[in-house]
């Protein structure tokens, strides 16, 4: 990087913006840099005066540390109270799995007692299967995968809050 652009790097200024802080057009900036151009006294001027300024607030460098170890500390407690929020939400969903694990199994009981009753040509038959259809449909790997996902979405999001937490 050239040491003209270095000072507008360090401000994140775009060329625009500092020609316009200058006084001059961003092609006289842009030739200035690549050290085709000299700019004009004022303009240089107002260089020296920022690198001074830069030079001179080094030593206020500490209080932007203070105000950067606050902004971590928040950082940290956010953080904490954002995989706390997780870890609820994570038992919570587990719970939601097992109870539609469990519906399922039972449907797939109701409809084998259901196919058994129906060999038996019981009238109560037709009954029992059509609810055991209902909740394997409604409790079947798709609704068991689609909780699985929440989960691991989960999971990932805890993994990811703790690798920044050890930052």
């Amino acid at each position: 990087m050239k040491a003209k652009q270095l000072l507008r790097d360090q401000l994140g200024l775009s060329q625009e913006v500092m020609a316009k802080y200058l006084c001059v057009t961003r092609s006289q900036l842009a030739m200035y840099e690549a050290g085709k151009r000299e700019l004009p006294t004022a303009a240089i001027v107002k260089l020296a005066e920022i690198t001074l300024f830069l030079e001179q607030n080094k030593a206020s460098r500490k209080e932007d540390d203070k105000l950067l170890k606050k902004q971590e500390l928040e950082v940290k407690t956010l953080l904490k109270y954002h995989a706390k929020e997780l870890e609820y939400k994570q038992i919570k969903e587990q719970r939601m799995l097992e109870a539609i694990k469990k519906k399922h199994n039972q449907s797939l009981q109701l409809n084998s007692l259901a196919l058994h009753l129906q060999k038996n040509k019981s009238a109560q038959a037709d009954i029992l299967l059509q609810q055991a259809t209902i909740g394997i449909e409604k409790n079947g790997v798709a609704a068991q995968t689609k909780q699985v996902l929440k989960l691991e979405s989960i999971k990932s999001q805890l993994n990811h809050i703790n690798i920044l937490k050890e930052k």
